[in-house]
C-alpha cells in the first residue's frame, strides 16, 4: 500500500453530530473526489453519530476500504439519555475495548482494524489492562495497528512499556503551536508517526470566519469559549496577522497553516473534517 496521503479525511460529519448543516450526499461526493485525489487516509471514531460514521464511511467507500487506511477510535461508551446529547464516559476496560474493536470491525465490515486509537486516556482504567487488552486484539488480527489520542508525555511513556504504538493523534496549529517537546522526542524515540487534528482550528485558520459570525447549537463552536465574546475577537486579531505572514510567504492562510503543521517533526497526515466538494479539493490544492 502507499504511503500516507497527507491529508488524512475527517469524517466526524459524517456522524451528522456537532458540525453544523451537514448532507450526507454532499460529503459523499467529497469522499469520491478526495479518492481521484490521491487521499488514502480517513479517520472517524466509534463516537462519531454513535456509530453512523463508521457505518456511513463503509457503505460510500464500499469495496474501496479495503485499499484505503482507515483509523477509528475507541475507549468512549454512551449511554440512553432524557437530554439530545448522549452521555459519553471513557471506558477504556478490557471489555470495553474488545466491546469497541468488534463494533467498529461490524461498522466498517473489515476483518481487520488498519488502525485503532484509544480517543481518549481513562484514568479510572489501569494502562496495562487497557494495552495489554489491545495486544491481545492485534495478535488475533483483529488491529493492524495500536495509537493514542490526546494522551500526554507521561500516559505515551505507560502505553509503549506495555503495547507498540505506532501512532499518535494530537490537535496541532499555528495558533497553539508547536507539539509538545516531550511527546515529540518520545516518538523521534520510538519511531512514532504523529497524525495532527484540529489543524485548522475549527475553521479560524480558514480565514473566512468574522466577528458576525454566529454558529448553531448543532455546530460544536457554539458551545467552544474560543467562538465567544473577547476570546473569540482576540482569535480573529491573530488570524488577520497570521494572514499577513502567510502573504509575505507567498500562501494563502489555508496553505500557510495547513503546510506550518506538516512541516512539523514527526507529522505523516493532517485530518480536516470535510463536509463538502469545495473543501477536499481546497485542502488537498494547498498541499498535494
Amino acid at each position: 500500500m502507499k504511503n500516507f496521503s497527507k491529508i488524512c479525511f475527517g469524517c466526524e460529519p459524517l456522524g451528522g453530530t456537532d458540525s453544523g448543516k451537514v448532507d450526507l450526499n454532499d460529503i459523499k461526493k467529497a469522499i469520491y473526489r478526495a479518492l481521484d485525489l490521491g487521499v488514502n487516509f480517513f479517520d472517524t471514531a466509534g463516537v462519531y453519530g454513535l456509530g453512523l460514521s463508521e457505518e456511513r464511511l463503509s457503505r460510500i467507500l464500499g469495496n474501496y476500504r479495503h485499499k484505503v487506511f482507515i483509523a477509528t477510535k475507541g475507549g468512549l461508551s454512551w449511554h440512553e439519555s432524557n437530554s439530545i446529547r448522549q452521555t459519553i464516559i471513557k471506558d477504556s476496560s478490557p471489555n470495553a475495548i474488545r466491546r469497541d474493536v468488534d463494533s467498529s470491525l461490524t461498522r466498517l465490515r473489515l476483518d481487520c482494524l488498519p488502525i485503532f486509537f484509544i480517543h481518549w486516556p481513562d484514568i479510572n482504567t489501569p494502562m496495562r489492562d487497557t494495552f495489554n487488552e489491545l495486544s491481545k486484539l492485534q495478535n488475533e488480527g483483529k488491529i493492524n495497528s495500536i495509537g493514542c489520542s490526546n494522551f500526554s508525555a507521561k500516559q505515551l511513556n505507560e502505553a509503549i512499556k506495555v503495547a507498540q504504538i505506532d501512532f499518535v493523534q494530537l490537535p496541532l496549529n499555528l495558533l497553539r503551536g508547536g507539539l509538545n517537546k516531550e511527546i515529540s522526542d518520545i516518538c523521534s524515540n520510538e519511531k512514532i508517526k504523529v497524525v495532527a487534528y484540529n489543524v485548522l482550528e475549527n475553521g479560524l485558520l480558514a480565514g473566512k470566519l468574522n466577528k458576525k459570525s454566529d454558529f448553531p447549537k448543532n455546530d460544536r463552536r457554539s458551545r467552544l469559549a474560543l467562538f465567544k465574546g473577547k476570546q473569540f475577537i482576540k482569535a480573529l486579531d491573530e488570524v488577520e496577522q497570521l494572514k499577513i505572514k502567510a502573504l509575505e510567504n507567498n500562501k494563502n492562510l489555508l496553505e500557510y497553516s495547513l503546510n506550518w503543521v506538516l512541516m512539523q517533526e514527526n507529522i505523516i497526515s493532517a485530518i480536516i473534517g470535510i463536509k463538502n466538494l469545495n473543501q477536499i479539493e481546497q485542502n488537498c490544492s494547498a498541499v498535494l
